[in-house]
């Protein structure tokens, strides 16, 4: 065991190893229909867990691998990535009626992927596409600088394998108003779970009008993501590139 208990709720939250974990599930909850158009996508997002008994882990760790892929009408490409570990904090909300103990985030919490400003690329580019794959377990997060609703960035995973590397205007007003620290001091990676979101932009072949698709894929990744993100993803990476 690492480090020291915390109260949470009614229930004692410590850094267990994960074989002392009772029995649980980890879902994603959809908050509404993903939203999309030619320059922008929108996704909400909460995550339920039920254990068979109290559950010593605070808080939900995701890791996000992204590349962005700008191709010129020249075939240049320009690539762009980042990766972010994050956590939100779990709430036990109280017992369902098979006796297990259900935890969510806190009231009116979510997890907010979006972006936008695609309408605004030169003229030059024909097309973009986006890949963001997340991996999301359980963990016991200490010394985060929380927002008031139990979010926060993490410099990086337990194992040091995926570190917080983000340009500044990724999620912009959390980081101008929080700092970058805290620890997962043990997880459940080895169990984690992934989703993904798949963005793809093009310009008409008659008349250049800009179009758009998007995916959002519970529990899978996305089979046709690139090299440089299944690399990092197996192997992990210290670093990102702010475009290449």
């Amino acid at each position: 065991m690492l480090g020291g208990c915390a109260s949470v709720g009614n229930y004692r939250a410590a850094p267990v190893e994960p074989q002392r974990l009772p029995a649980y599930t980890l879902e994603i909850e959809l908050r509404g229909e993903p939203e999309w158009d030619e320059d922008r996508y929108e996704v909400s997002l909460g995550f339920e867990l039920r254990a068979k008994d109290e559950f010593a882990y605070n808080a939900v760790v995701q890791e996000i691998v992204q590349e962005v892929v700008y191709t010129r009408y020249d075939g240049r490409e320009i690539r762009e990535t980042l990766t972010l570990v994050e956590a939100f904090k779990l709430t036990r909300i109280g017992s369902d009626d098979e006796g297990r103990v259900v935890y969510r985030l806190p009231s009116f919490q979510r997890d907010r992927h979006y972006e936008r400003g695609y309408l605004s690329v030169g003229p030059m580019i024909e097309k973009i596409d986006v890949w963001r794959v997340v991996r999301f377990y359980p963990g016991f997060v200490e010394g985060a600088d929380w927002t008031t609703l139990g979010f926060a960035h993490l410099p990086q995973n337990r194992q040091a394998s995926i570190v917080t590397d983000i340009p500044d205007n990724f999620n912009e007003t959390h980081q101008r108003n929080h700092e970058l620290k805290g620890a997962v001091l043990q997880d459940d990676r080895e169990r984690g779970r992934w989703y993904n979101l798949r963005y793809h932009w093009y310009r008409e072949t008659t008349g250049g009008r800009p179009q758009a698709t998007f995916t959002f894929t519970k529990y899978e990744r996305p089979s046709d993501e690139p090299d440089w993100l299944s690399n990092t993803i197996a192997q992990g990476t210290m670093h990102a590139n702010a475009g290449e």
